[in-house]
């Protein structure tokens, strides 16, 4: 007959080298950890090669995990901050080599809180079932205070098991919160309120009072207080999920601009990885860049300019439940949205006004930080699990469609095609001189024979004149959003202002040329190393204006025809 011993871990690098040199006589030894950040698994390493990674989703799955892996016929479970003394040790071995009719063992466990070992406050009879033939246990399924299920006869052991639980004030906090919540999460009950006001003093009075608490000294009064207060706790959050129960749900209010909208779209994966559930809310104009996202549960999508919208918008909201939500829009009328749908923590940029009860207040003057950084500070404000150091912006593709549109916009691949995007809602201070780009078209005719040109644009840019030839295709007013999204995924060349359509090919890292007047590549900049910027450095850029306060727009002017062919041809050759 064999022993496996099963430890589940997180972030035990404190404890687990004492707890497995504890374990020295057993046959293998079953690691199960939940994604230490620490150098837990680098200790286990010394002491076995049977590490397993497992997704926590409850103590009951992880540790039966562990049982199914574990090749023995008799099975220790043991937890990180426990330590096998030396007789329980030789007990277990004497049980493995007699053998019997009993199928499980209860351990009997000495826990120390703060550095004591407590005798009285209800655990100085605290005996756990941790040791039972491997055919004849499991767990019952709870993903807090598990219990072991053993078919048959039990016996008990009194060679304890040491249990250091709580070294100091700090461990206590932290297990306290976690453990909180999963009871909070697992118990469903009525008259929380009432429960919260007075079972914790029913349990101090119980612990200190009726099983003798206030023999253990000053620990035991501590250890009294704090169970008090950890029931109080434990009912608060019951309380608050029954209030918020998708509290582990997000609402993202994405922006209305083009481009910000796509930068959002780098969030929305690692979003979803820290809460189960993710709504966006997008105004319908920036929907189509949202739309086939793997990470996002349900796209909502309003018409912002329309109030009848905003309130059917509130009324769905409100139905959710919705605990948290985050506003990358700087607008009062999202807050207010937030508000009215009753979500009760509400991020966002401090522009926002006093309805965000988190805010981050940005530099106004744009020198700090990129777009994507100051989306990163709003973000944390949910949560501080958030791991933003391998995003990037995600436009999801639908293949049939991408196919669909290809073929009715006549897009050859064969060829070497350019987009170009000469025009900005924005103001004339983004928008390089129309009479350029068309010198510009006639270069890229010219120098590239293999090339098809094609022009983006709405129906508002058709007042500005453009040489349209052979070979040169003009879109404007005949694309909806998601018709550009593919034919720009598909392009060779992008040539463009500071737009949000450079956005999206920046998304899809589409070599291109972006050229930059009163704004700063700095803050609202592409990502992709695929692009080129040309910007003219003089004293009043970056001043963010829509109009040129001098009417020269020097900033723009000083970019040249030669300089742009200059560029675009260093992007081909590369």
């Amino acid at each position: 007959m064999s022993i496996s011993a099963v430890i589940a871990t997180l972030n035990e690098e404190k404890n687990l080298k004492r707890c497995l040199e504890s374990i020295d006589f057993v046959d293998e030894i079953i690691i199960v950890d939940s994604g230490s950040s620490d150098k837990t698994v680098e200790i286990a390493k010394k002491f076995t090669k049977k590490i397993f990674l497992n997704d926590f989703k409850g103590f009951s799955q992880i540790k039966q995990y562990g049982i199914e892996k574990a090749k023995s016929d008799w099975v220790l479970i043991i937890d990180a901050d426990e330590e096998v003394s030396d007789n329980l040790k030789q007990k277990l071995l004497e049980i493995d080599k007699k053998g019997n009719n009993i199928n499980g063992f209860y351990i009997k466990r000495e826990t120390f809180f703060l550095g004591k070992k407590i005798k009285y406050c209800g655990w100085g009879k605290d005996y756990q079932l941790r040791f039972f033939k491997k055919n004849k246990g499991a767990f019952d399924g709870k993903i807090v205070h598990e219990a072991l299920n053993v078919q048959g006869k039990i016996g008990y052991i009194d060679f304890p098991l040491y249990h250091y639980s709580y070294p100091d004030v700090k461990s206590y906090f932290d297990k306290m919160n976690r453990y909180t919540t999963l009871q909070a999460k697992q118990k469903k009950g009525n008259f929380l309120l009432f429960k919260m006001i007075f079972s914790p003093f029913f349990k101090f009075f119980k612990m200190y009072f009726l099983r003798l608490g206030f023999l253990d000294g000053i620990h035991g009064l501590i250890l009294s207080l704090f169970s008090g207060f950890s029931e109080f706790v434990k009912y608060a959050k019951m309380i608050e999920i029954k209030k918020f129960p998708n509290e582990e749900a997000i609402l993202i209010r994405v922006p209305n601009w083009i481009g910000d909208a796509v930068v959002s779209t780098a969030f929305l994966k690692e979003t979803k990885r820290i809460f189960k559930k993710l709504y966006v809310l997008a105004d319908k104009s920036v929907s189509d860049i949202f739309e086939e996202n793997s990470a996002i549960d349900e796209l909502i999508t309003f018409n912002k300019s329309k109030i009848l919208d905003v309130i059917l918008i509130i009324l769905k909201l409100r139905k959710y439940n919705i605990r948290t939500a985050i506003t990358l829009t700087p607008s009062f009328s999202s807050a207010l949205i937030f508000l009215l749908s009753g979500i009760k923590i509400r991020c966002g940029f401090s522009d926002d006004g006093f309805l965000l009860n988190r805010k981050y207040k940005r530099d106004k003057n744009h020198l700090e930080k990129h777009l994507i950084e100051e989306f990163k500070e709003v973000f944390y404000l949910a949560s501080y699990k958030f791991d933003f150091k391998d995003i990037k912006q995600d436009i999801f593709i639908d293949n049939k469609m991408e196919s669909e549109v290809l073929k009715n916009f006549k897009l050859n691949k064969r060829k070497f095609n350019i987009f170009i995007s000469p025009f900005v809602k924005y103001g004339p201070a983004k928008m390089w001189d129309i009479r350029k780009f068309n010198e510009l078209i006639e270069v890229m005719k010219e120098k590239i024979k293999n090339s098809r040109i094609y022009i983006i644009g709405t129906r508002h840019d058709l007042e500005y004149k453009l040489n349209l030839s052979k070979n040169v295709i003009d879109l404007r007013g005949k694309t909806t959003l998601k018709e550009i999204i593919y034919l720009i995924k598909n392009a060779n060349l992008f040539i463009g202002n500071d737009s949000g359509i450079m956005h999206i090919a920046d998304a899809f890292e589409i070599p291109s040329l972006i050229l930059f007047g009163s704004t700063s590549p700095d803050w609202t900049g592409p990502l992709s190393n695929r692009v080129k910027i040309l910007k003219a450095n003089i004293h009043c850029s970056p001043c963010f204006k829509k109009e040129c306060r001098y009417k020269t727009y020097e900033c723009l002017k000083l970019i040249t025809v030669e300089m742009a062919v200059k560029k675009i041809f260093s992007i081909i050759k590369k």
